[in-house]
């Protein structure tokens, strides 16, 4: 299998590498690399040069082997770039700008590649606009003689309609490399076009037309890229849908491929379910709820909050406007409520903290109730480290009181409101910092009058 990832994306007038542009929160890239997994080859190769180091680090996590191919010449360079490293009878070249195709029309292709002992297959498509693509020239029988780049077509054949995916199934056949080597740059972008090795391998070649073109739709500029986001957000919740998650408005929610949605929950306008997401049935998620690889549980009401890398337990409450940082960890039942950040904490069940608080590096207990403008305060200059804050079950934090961690409140302590706390909270006492109040009677008249 050899990807192709080493164009300059032009269009997409960006300094990102093109296939690092991202689909539905993956970069583009991700989607073949999946499919080319899916299809277990033999080896998995992809050909990068602009910006080889972004991709290189993006996907450094991924069994593939990375191809430099140096200055970026054309796709008929690209896959001579990979012949050395190429070791099974035959491979598919996918383009790493193509993320929507479905397995079976790699099947469909190898099948009828194998089947018409052909040296080259590529797959094609009818689309509704196929001006940017390279037309399929087919000769009396039907059989494919060339393919004519939209650049350099005629008006003749930019009236063709059946256009060329980019996606090949190719022979590793002496035959093959000595009509690849033999390729010219003669055209206006001076390069070397894959796409002309169906001309010098006539007529031992097969091209197979795809039903469904939106499966074969490449990105070349950024209204590429929102089209194909489209098609994809729309397959998502579709198939959601059909497993009885309700979506209020499917044009106003923003699902990622990797999320699972249990049944009978329902999603609100204004919606982003991105990452590794999970979420259990009989919820409500947003209006306005961003999630990102946090697991939810059943029952839980989400709404005008950020989630992100976080555990919420059933029935719990999220919202509205609460930001629940990595590492947090909701019990069941519990309230988080409006202006209130949790990061890295596990909060206990039934625990309330209704608004304007921060709760960070804490260990929170069952039935506790922080106070609105509540916060721990676990910052130490010039570390990474945090200290830790542990409030016991059943504790009620007042309202603007500073837990100055480390610090344990112990089981049913009452801290007072304003207070700053530095020493541990017995369980079941009173904690009260403040200084005497002073009054001063008239001062503000006396003030007036000078």
């Amino acid at each position: 299998m050899v990807v192709l990832a080493a164009g300059k994306g032009t269009r997409m007038r960006s300094a990102r590498p093109k296939v690092l542009h991202p689909l539905c929160g993956l970069p583009l890239l991700e989607y073949p690399l999946r499919l080319a997994r899916e299809l277990s080859p033999k080896e998995i190769l992809v050909v990068v040069s602009h910006g080889k180091e972004l991709v290189e680090e993006a996907f450094s996590h991924w069994p593939v082997k990375f191809v430099d191919q140096g200055e970026p010449l054309g796709t008929g360079h690209a896959v001579l770039a990979a012949r050395a490293f190429l070791t099974a009878p035959r491979f598919l070249v996918l383009p790493g700008d193509v993320p929507l195709v479905p397995a079976q029309a790699l099947q469909t292709l190898l099948e009828r590649h194998l089947k018409a002992g052909a040296l080259a297959s590529f797959l094609t498509l009818e689309p509704e606009e196929p001006t940017p693509y390279g037309r399929v020239v087919r000769d009396e029988s039907g059989k494919p003689r060339g393919i004519v780049e939209a650049a350099e077509a005629s008006p003749e054949e930019l009236s063709i309609r059946e256009v060329n995916s980019g996606v090949w199934c190719l022979e590793n056949h002496p035959a093959v490399w000595a009509a690849l080597a033999r390729l010219s740059p003669a055209n206006k972008k001076g390069e070397y076009y894959l796409t002309d090795l169906v001309a010098a391998l006539y007529p031992k070649v097969e091209a197979v037309l795809w039903p469904n073109p939106e499966d074969l739709l490449g990105v070349n500029d950024r209204r590429d890229l929102a089209r194909l986001e489209g098609i994809l957000r729309r397959r998502i919740l579709e198939c959601w849908m059909a497993e009885g998650v309700s979506i209020v408005d499917p044009a106003a929610v923003y699902p990622g491929p990797d999320v699972r949605v249990g049944q009978d929950t329902v999603i609100f306008p204004g919606t982003f379910l991105l990452g590794e997401t999970e979420i259990g049935p009989n919820c409500q998620i947003g209006p306005q709820a961003y999630l990102w690889n946090s697991k939810v549980a059943e029952g839980v009401q989400i709404w005008f909050s950020v989630v992100e890398g976080v555990e919420v337990g059933p029935e719990a409450r999220i919202g509205p406007y609460a930001h629940l940082r990595a590492g947090a960890r909701i019990g069941a039942r519990a309230r988080i409520g409006n202006f209130v950040e949790v990061k890295a904490s596990q909060i206990g069940e039934d625990t309330k903290a209704l608004h304007l608080a921060y709760i960070g590096d804490a260990e929170v207990g069952p039935g506790a109730n922080i106070g609105a403008g509540a916060i721990t305060c676990n910052f130490q200059p010039g570390k990474t480290e945090k200290f830790r804050t542990e409030i016991g079950a059943g504790a009620f934090i007042g309202s603007n009181a500073c837990l100055i961690a480390p610090i344990r409140i112990g089981e049913g302590a009452v801290v007072g409101a304003g207070s700053v706390i530095t020493q541990d909270v017995p369980p079941y006492s009173l904690a009260l910092e403040r200084s005497p109040q002073v009054v001063k009677p008239d001062w503000a008249r006396r003030k007036e009058g000078g």
